[in-house]
């Protein structure tokens, strides 16, 4: 034994100065007799050393072969789950998905297979843990009844960053951007979600959904009230946006009415018109691409100070008042500051 582990330490020293040839002579040393092993370690220390090992780049290139394109690696025609809904249902769901900016961008043909691919409706108890942050995720959640909170560990402390309620979605970003769940959502009050799976969402929505969002991003980080914010703020803000489509001569809002959305020109022109006792005749300002108007009643809590019609066909995107002021709370004082515009 004692005999075996000196060969052996000497065989690992040597292990050092040449790996590959050492290990494999270790290995029959193990398995041999003792004349052998001394063969062997006369031969070893007379070879020469092992030559590098080729370059990597080589390696890959010989891993490649016709197979690859055979067969069993041709692109599988998708076939969208479809699972029974009525006619209400199909009616709802198709009205959530078309005013949310997320799938915005879709044909109508394309709403119907998502439409038809949800699953639901699922019904969900207070306080249930629909999804965790930082876990894997498969499907995303539109909300057709109740209430959900969006939950970030911040500094320690899982904080409520977000409210979801009826015609909301989650849980796309983890399907987008094929990463962790970025938040946890907790089922404030019974709540009613149909899921939708990543095969259909990759299949149908991925390609012109992340065109829309960078299209957005764009257009937002433009206007001085968004080109500071996060990242992971605008992101919020886009996904909480709800898209509005007026034809030409349209009205928007009417002075004096009360007032409970935001509203920002993603395409196309409006014109707001307001009359005050103070001047006699009305001012006009015209609002394009990139601008955003009807703040000042939610800021203030007073009446629409302006009357806004749609001079082309213009597509909005719009917040309800809670929305607005959960998330542009961080840009209120620009937003005040910003209200002089139209008293100048």
């Amino acid at each position: 034994a004692a005999r075996v582990g000196s060969k052996l330490s000497r065989k690992f020293a040597r292990a050092r100065r040449a790996p590959a040839v050492v290990w494999r002579s270790g290995l029959r040393a193990m398995s041999g007799n003792s004349d052998e092993e001394e063969d062997d370690d006369v031969v070893e220390e007379d070879l020469p050393e092992p030559p590098p090992p080729p370059p990597k780049c080589l390696r890959q290139r010989c891993s490649v072969s016709a197979e690859a394109f055979g067969a069993w690696n041709q692109q599988r025609h998708f076939e969208p789950p479809i699972f029974p809904k009525t006619p209400e249902q199909l009616a709802e769901l198709a009205a959530v998905l078309s005013g949310s900016f997320l799938f915005s961008s879709l044909e109508p043909k394309d709403i119907q297979i998502v439409v038809l691919a949800m699953q639901g409706p699922l019904a969900i108890e207070p306080g249930a843990r629909i999804i965790q942050e930082g876990d894997s995720g498969d499907h995303l959640y539109v909300i057709t009844d109740g209430i959900l909170d969006c939950f970030k560990v911040l500094d320690g402390v899982e904080t409520c960053v977000k409210t979801c309620g009826r015609g909301d979605l989650f849980g796309e970003l983890a399907l987008l951007y094929n990463c962790p769940r970025a938040a946890s959502v907790v089922c404030r009050e019974a709540s009613i979600l149909w899921e939708l799976d990543r095969e259909t969402f990759n299949s149908i929505v991925m390609d012109a959904v992340q065109r829309k969002r960078a299209q957005c991003s764009a257009v937002l980080r433009r206007v001085e009230l968004f080109a500071s914010m996060s990242d992971t703020e605008l992101d919020l803000i886009i996904d909480a946006l709800k898209v509005e489509h007026f034809t030409a001569g349209s009205p928007i809002i009417t002075q004096g009415e009360t007032g409970n959305t935001f509203y920002i020109v993603y395409d196309g022109q409006v014109m707001a018109t307001r009359v005050s006792q103070e001047s006699p005749d009305p001012q006009h300002f015209m609002h394009e691409a990139g601008d955003y108007f009807g703040e000042l009643a939610l800021l203030r809590n007073e009446p629409r100070a302006a009357s806004v019609v749609a001079m082309t066909d213009v597509q909005l995107l719009s917040m309800d008042r809670a929305t607005f002021k959960r998330l542009m709370g961080p840009a209120e004082d620009f937003l005040q500051c910003g209200a002089a515009r139209y008293d100048n």
